[in-house]
């Protein structure tokens, strides 16, 4: 992600975590935020300023008329966030022993939208789904919070359905994939 990408998604996630955010307002915790932007924090408050104006142009936030800039997110604002999100998203490494339960993930997203189809199928391979059918995929642990995430970004509520399964006729095969004891 670049620099101007990296900080149009802070900027976006300030207002997610904050509500309204007025830009020259310091509150807690927002130094590390800014050093992640630029070392310098007169820079990086320029470049969140720009960031928050660019975006206000596109119409992912609202400017908040008053004598400070303030921002708040818009609906289409929200779904970019969750977009930026689900492309960098990766599922934490399992902290706890398999429960025996499946997670089947089955969608059936129309052909009007072939590239959110294949960015979801991208992202389930990416993350280590097992590959069960062209639209069903296979994992042992826990993913709702990914799916609510693309259903967040790609309001795919219709198309995409979670299964939590207690066997499978093939699971020796899914077992060995995921590394499972038998």
């Amino acid at each position: 992600m670049n620099n101007k990408g990296l900080v149009s998604k802070i900027a976006l996630g300030l207002l997610a975590t904050g509500g309204v955010v007025a830009v020259l307002a310091l509150s807690p915790g927002i130094g590390l935020v800014l050093k992640a932007i630029d070392p310098n924090p007169r820079k990086a408050t320029e470049k969140l300023k720009r960031a928050f104006d660019r975006l206000a142009k596109d119409g992912d936030v609202e400017a908040i008329p008053g004598r400070e800039r303030r921002y708040r997110l818009t609906s289409a604002g929200g779904r970019k966030l969750a977009r930026l999100q689900f492309k960098d998203y990766s599922l934490s490494k399992q902290k706890h022993a398999w429960d025996r339960k499946w997670r089947v993930v089955c969608f059936d997203i129309p052909e009007t939208d072939q590239y959110v189809r294949r960015l979801f199928q991208g992202k389930l391979s990416e993350l280590g789904f097992y590959r069960l059918q062209n639209s069903v995929f296979v994992y042992p642990y826990p993913c709702v919070e990914l799916l609510k995430l693309s259903n967040k970004a790609f309001e795919l509520e219709k198309h995409v359905r979670l299964i939590v399964a207690d066997s499978i006729d093939n699971q020796a095969r899914l077992k060995h994939f995921f590394h499972l004891k038998p």
